[in-house]
């Protein structure tokens, strides 16, 4: 083994791959003898992206405009920028082309590859890393890592040791990243899961799930102060609401979410119209069509299955004729529809992009290099740090960039 060539990356993820893949470029670039040994302690490479946006892999996010692109992270958003702009969304799209991966942008900015299969961006990646000869071991688990006069010392599980001159964590969320980070001497911010979907129990609800509302306002308030407010398209589901719209209200508010133990008020617009707006389409609809049942025209965009449901809940007989329908009437439809009011008690994770809000504290780790401030030759990169995103892309890309940055600077 080459004594100063010799590297560690401990988690086999999006950003641990990337800095391996990196590295040994610039390695065999510079002519340089190296050894990259990425450790993975479960039986399987690359899981979150194998899982990430239903198994079709949300690898970024359409936006090249990097302040704009970092303003979707609710942890890390300045200290992101200097990454970004090292290595951006713009700069991916082009990496994996030039490996015969092409992507493709959706209507909402996201970006998937074309096949639509998640195993594409996989076996670029194992394929990458083992033709520039990385080591990858799958069912190594890391324990500890000790720092040495010269390097470090990992210890497995099983039992085994092994030396590397500089080491990347990139270990997600998982907590032994954590505990090795702090026994190595770093401070971890409290931790909360962030991108969860809403538990909430109401009769407007009931046996709607699929039932989605493309342009939907929301306002949560949790404890007497904090407001947040998001506008993005919601979903009904067994349990209560989830889509980007209330993914994203849980990313903004992941810790304040914690502290109050996942109870919060929602306020929910679900057509994104202001009330004097619902009054005036529902009265114009009245004069028009006087003769019309009420439960033969769902208005403003809604399906059938909910305008009924609110006329229930409104109290109002799905047979009565829009003739008969009162000025009171109307305004009890628009109330319910502008500004319908639920009990949040509560969470589900959402599993094709759930991830942690916390970790490393960014204060300690030099975010042009990644490298730690504390121990030289230790470096981090993805969610181990105490960076997180919205739902649509930008957690992945926050690895692939942090990843980038390692490898290319644990490379001098």
């Amino acid at each position: 083994m080459s004594e100063t060539k010799a590297i560690a990356i401990v988690g086999g993820g999006a950003a641990g791959f990337f800095a391996a893949i990196r590295y040994a470029q610039l390695m065999q670039q510079s002519n340089h003898q190296f050894q990259v040994h990425l450790f993975e302690g479960s039986g399987r490479f690359l899981q979150k992206v194998r899982i990430s946006g239903g198994g079709r892999c949300n690898v970024t996010h359409h936006d090249y405009n990097i302040r704009s692109f970092c303003s979707r992270y609710p942890r890390g958003q300045k200290e992101v920028l200097s990454p970004m702009h090292q290595f951006q969304a713009q700069d991916l799209v082009q990496w994996f082309e030039k490996r015969g991966v092409a992507l493709k942008v959706e209507e909402d900015g996201r970006m998937f590859p074309v096949t639509d299969s998640s195993e594409t961006i996989i076996a670029c990646l194992e394929k990458e890393a083992l033709a520039l000869g990385c080591k990858l071991h799958k069912n190594f688990f890391i324990e500890s890592i000790v720092k040495k006069t010269f390097g470090f010392a990992l210890n497995s599980r099983s039992g085994e040791t092994f030396e590397a001159d500089k080491v990347l964590l990139a270990t997600g969320s998982q907590p032994v990243g954590y505990n090795i980070a702090k026994a190595l001497g770093h401070a971890v911010t409290p931790l909360a899961p962030s991108l969860f979907s809403f538990v909430i129990a109401s009769p407007l609800l009931q046996e709607l799930q699929g039932v989605s509302f493309p342009k939907a306002s929301l306002l949560l308030e949790v404890g007497e102060k904090k407001k947040f407010r998001e506008e993005n398209p919601i979903l009904i589901t067994h349990w209560g609401l989830s889509g980007p719209g209330i993914l994203k209200l849980s990313a903004w508010a992941a810790r304040e979410m914690k502290q109050s133990q996942y109870r919060a008020t929602l306020t929910v617009n679900w057509v994104g119209q202001a009330f004097g707006h619902v009054v005036d389409e529902l009265s114009q609809f009245r004069q028009n069509h006087p003769t019309a049942k009420l439960s033969n025209r769902a208005l403003l965009g809604l399906t059938k299955r909910f305008w009924e449901r609110v006329l229930m809940v409104a109290q109002i007989s799905q047979d009565q004729l829009f003739a008969d329908l009162s000025n009171l009437q109307i305004q009890k439809i628009a109330t319910c529809l502008t500004g319908c009011v639920f009990d949040v008690k509560g969470k589900n994770r959402f599993k094709d992009e759930f991830v942690e809000c916390g970790g490393v504290d960014l204060k300690e780790i030099d975010m042009k290099t990644m490298q730690s401030k504390i121990v030289p030759g230790l470096f981090f990169a993805g969610e181990i740090m105490d960076v997180d995103g919205i739902t649509g892309g930008f957690n992945l890309q926050h690895a692939w960039t942090s990843g980038y940055v390692a490898g290319s600077n644990m490379a001098l």
